[in-house]
């Protein structure tokens, strides 16, 4: 038996960087499934608080599961009216872990913040709308949008 385990592992090139591979993407959709995938994300953990006007995203998975956990990243940005996009952060609590730093979708999004703009706005935890505690949501005030970077 410890020559089949033995055996498997020679084929494994370990300098190779691992591959992330996208498992969800939000690039070739229309913005009505848009909005309904992010919804079905969302609403099995918390109510809306408020109507998602439209909404981009992406994950992306390393690994195979097989040697060892695979993990997951997850870019989100949700648009909401200007007015609304302070109550999505209405009694969240600072990032879980300390997770404040800036992180982008390996494949570049127009969608996607800066990260000068990523440093001018305020983080919040992600667990309560996406059921995870690695990462961060930064609420865009001004133009109602959300930005959601979420790990495992």
């Amino acid at each position: 038996m410890l020559i089949l385990v033995f055996t498997g592992l020679v084929g494994c090139d370990t300098k190779s960087p691992p591959i992330k591979k996208p498992i969800l993407d939000s690039a070739e959709i229309l913005i009505e499934e848009r909005v309904e995938v992010m919804e079905k994300i969302i609403e099995p953990l918390a109510k809306l608080p408020s109507e998602i006007l439209d909404a981009y995203y992406t994950e992306s998975k390393v690994g195979d599961g097989r040697l060892g956990p695979s993990d997951f990243f997850f870019y989100a940005s949700i648009k909401v009216s200007k007015g609304d996009a302070k109550k999505w952060s209405k009694n969240l609590k600072e990032p879980y872990n300390g997770v404040t730093q800036f992180s982008s979708p390996e494949i570049p999004k127009e969608w996607w913040l800066t990260k000068e703009k990523f440093m001018k706005l305020r983080l919040y935890e992600t667990k309560t709308y996406f059921g995870r505690y690695n990462g961060w949501m930064a609420i865009d005030d001004a133009n109602g949008l959300i930005y959601v970077h979420t790990f495992t």
